[in-house]
């Protein structure tokens, strides 16, 4: 089940820092994991109660002007947050919200953005552009420039930062 994890995020196969990982049950607050990742950057809850979690993911050792990408995986549940950086990770973290069902457990891993793909070829931030309702194009990256991003922006009262920031938290444009 894991090889899902890596179609999700471009993965860099070096070591990464060890990124703390919390979850806790949205409804009650209850902490049902704590941990951190090991030196590929995976980590995995134990099975869980079926219901909404919140990941939390702090470090106070990774690399300053790192970048990292973020995925989750419980069962069918996919979820992903690009360009995090170190400053984000040690200043009260980054957290993200997935729904499991009963039985399932949460997967997990953080790796460090290659810069080709945080870099278009024509030097532009890239940027995740989710799948679309009603399209038939697949989620890809696009430059923070193109029409797709424009699109994406003028598309709802974001703003490109408010967007990113959003994505960042693991919460889609159109949500």
């Amino acid at each position: 089940m894991l090889f899902l994890l890596f179609s999700v995020a471009s993965i860099s196969f070096g070591d990464v820092p060890k990124i703390n990982i919390e979850v806790a049950e949205l409804s009650g607050g209850k902490t049902a994991y704590k941990g951190v990742t090991d030196p590929r950057g995976i980590f995995a809850t134990p099975k869980l109660d079926p219901g909404t979690y919140a990941v939390v993911f702090t470090s106070k050792n990774t690399p300053k002007g790192s970048h990292y990408t973020l995925v989750l995986v419980a069962g069918a549940k996919k979820m992903a947050a690009n360009a995090i950086t170190t400053e984000k990770l040690a200043a009260g973290g980054v957290a993200m919200k997935i729904e499991v069902s009963a039985g399932r457990s949460i997967l997990g891993q953080v790796s460090e953005e290659d810069k080709s793909t945080r870099i278009g070829t024509n030097g532009k931030l890239m940027v995740w552009i989710p799948k679309q309702i009603s399209s038939n194009l697949p989620a890809h990256w696009a430059e923070s420039d193109s029409a797709e991003a424009r699109l994406a922006e003028t598309g709802s009262s974001y703003s490109r930062q408010n967007i990113q920031d959003r994505q960042n938290r693991g919460i889609a444009p159109g949500d």
